[in-house]
C-alpha cells in the first residue's frame, strides 16, 4: 500500500512568525507517520526555522522551488544543496504558477529535478493535463507529454524517489470545483505513462498527488480513489484547523488499511 501524502502549499502567504505559530498549533495533533505523511511548502525565509521546530514529528518541510545549480553567480536563486543542508526534505518542481508566471519550461524543470535528486531530496514534480497519443506494444495510450519530458534522463532507480502531483489547469485557483472522477482519471493516466516508460512495478510504487481546489468537504471523496495517493492543498491549508481536519479525514480512511498491512507483514 502506498502511504498517503498530505501536503500544504502556502505559496507566498504567512510571515515566519505566522508559519511557526501554525506548526505549534498542529504538531501535537498529527497522526502517526505509519498511517500517512504530512508536509508543508512554505516560502524560503520560513523553511529553516520550521525544520528546527518540526524535529521528530510527522511534518516534512517542502521548498516551493530551487535552482538547477548548486552554486554560482545566480543572484536571487536558492541552491538545492543549501536546502538539503538546512534539513528540507522535499522540493516542488514545475508548479503551474512557476510555468505560467515565471515561464519555466520542461527543460529547466528537468534540470531542477535532477539537481534535487543529486542533493538527496525528493522532488515533487507538478504536471498538468498536457497529453499526446503514443503506441506501446500495438496499443494506443495517452501519455502525459509534459511529465515524460521532465523525467527524460531520470533513471529507473531515481524515479522511484520522486513524487508526482497532478494539477490540471481547470482545477487550480479560487472558486473552482475539484471533480474526483476526473482527478482519478488523470492520476490513472499518469501511472500508465510511468508504466509504459519504466515498468508497472515502478508505476505501482510512485505516489501521485492531486492538486486543485482540495478542501475539507471534498478531500475524502478525492482520497478514496485508487490512483490518488495524496493531495497538494492550496488556500484551504492556510488555516490550522482546516489543515488538521483534512489530515484527520484522510487518516480515518487509511488507518484501517494501515493496520491490515501491518498485521499481514507480521504473519
Amino acid at each position: 500500500m502506498r502511504k498517503p501524502f498530505i501536503a500544504a502549499n502556502w505559496k507566498m502567504h504567512k510571515t515566519v512568525d505566522d508559519a511557526l505559530q501554525f506548526v505549534e498549533e498542529v504538531k501535537r495533533r498529527l497522526p502517526s507517520e505509519e498511517i500517512l505523511t504530512c508536509g508543508i511548502a512554505a516560502h524560503f525565509l520560513a523553511l529553516y526555522p520550521m525544520v528546527q521546530q518540526t524535529q521528530g514529528i510527522n511534518l516534512g518541510i517542502i521548498a516551493q522551488n530551487s535552482y538547477d545549480q548548486f552554486s554560482g553567480p545566480f543572484t536571487g536563486e536558492v541552491s538545492p544543496r543549501a536546502l538539503a543542508a538546512a534539513g528540507v526534505k522535499y522540493v516542488m518542481c514545475g508548479h503551474i504558477e512557476r510555468r505560467t508566471i515565471f515561464h519555466e519550461d520542461n527543460d529547466l524543470v528537468a534540470k531542477k529535478v535532477a539537481a534535487v535528486l543529486q542533493a538527496g531530496m525528493t522532488p515533487i514534480i507538478c504536471t498538468d493535463e498536457t497529453m499526446v497519443q503514443k503506441e506501446f506494444n500495438g496499443e494506443v495510450h495517452y501519455v502525459f507529454a509534459q511529465l515524460m519530458n521532465v523525467l527524460h534522463g531520470v533513471s529507473f532507480d531515481q524515479v522511484k524517489n520522486v513524487i508526482i502531483s497532478y494539477e490540471p489547469s481547470w482545477a487550480v485557483g479560487v472558486g473552482q470545483h475539484a471533480n474526483p472522477t476526473l482527478a482519478e482519471e488523470g492520476c490513472r493516466l499518469i501511472r500508465q505513462s510511468i508504466a509504459d516508460t519504466y515498468s508497472y512495478e515502478v508505476a505501482d510504487k510512485i505516489r501521485i498527488l492531486y492538486g486543485g481546489s482540495v478542501n475539507p468537504d471534498n478531500i475524502q471523496k478525492i482520497m478514496d480513489k485508487r490512483d490518488i495517493d495524496g493531495v497538494l492543498i492550496g488556500r484551504a491549508s492556510l488555516d490550522a484547523d482546516n489543515f488538521l481536519t483534512m489530515v484527520k479525514r484522510v487518516a480515518e480512511l487509511y488507518a484501517p488499511k494501515a493496520v491490515k498491512v501491518s498485521e499481514t507483514k507480521k504473519k
